[in-house]
C-alpha cells in the first residue's frame, strides 16, 4: 500500500515543513462591519484566540459598539460545509478545521450560564 499523502494545500494537517507550534493567517468578521486579519498559532484554542482578537479589536474604529467579549462566539464553514457555530471555546482551532481560515464573531443567542444549567437539568433527568 503507498504511504499516505496530504493535500500540500491542507493548512490544518500536521506538515513538518510548518510544524505544531506554526501560525496561520486568521480573517475575522466583526459585528459592526469591522474586517481583522491576525496571525494566531494553529492549536490555540478558540478562547484564546478570542482574547487576541479582542486586543487587537481595541485598535479599530467602532470598538466602543461592541458589547462585553463573553456575549460572543465564532462561527465558521467547516470542511464538510456546514455553518458552525462555536460555542465550546476549550477546542482548539486545527480541531475545528474551518474550511477557509475564516472566523465570524457572531452575538450568543443567550447567556452561558443559562444554557449551562439548562444542559445540568436535562442531565439529571430535570424537566
Amino acid at each position: 500500500m503507498p504511504p499516505a499523502v496530504t493535500d500540500s494545500l491542507d493548512i490544518w494537517a500536521v506538515d513538518p515543513q510548518i510544524g505544531a507550534d506554526g501560525s496561520i493567517s486568521v480573517d475575522f468578521l466583526l459585528p459592526t462591519g469591522i474586517y481583522i486579519n491576525l496571525d494566531v498559532p494553529r492549536d490555540a484554542t478558540i478562547s484564546h484566540i478570542k482574547q487576541l482578537l479582542w486586543k487587537q479589536a481595541h485598535t479599530y474604529p467602532l470598538f466602543h459598539l461592541l458589547m462585553e467579549i463573553d456575549s460572543y462566539m465564532f462561527s465558521c464553514v467547516n470542511q464538510t460545509a456546514v455553518h458552525e457555530e462555536l460555542e465550546d471555546e476549550t477546542r482548539r482551532l486545527c480541531d475545528v478545521r474551518p474550511f477557509l481560515p475564516v472566523l465570524k464573531l457572531v452575538t450568543r443567542n443567550c447567556d452561558p450560564g443559562e444554557k449551562l444549567d439548562s444542559k445540568i437539568g436535562v442531565l439529571i433527568g430535570k424537566g
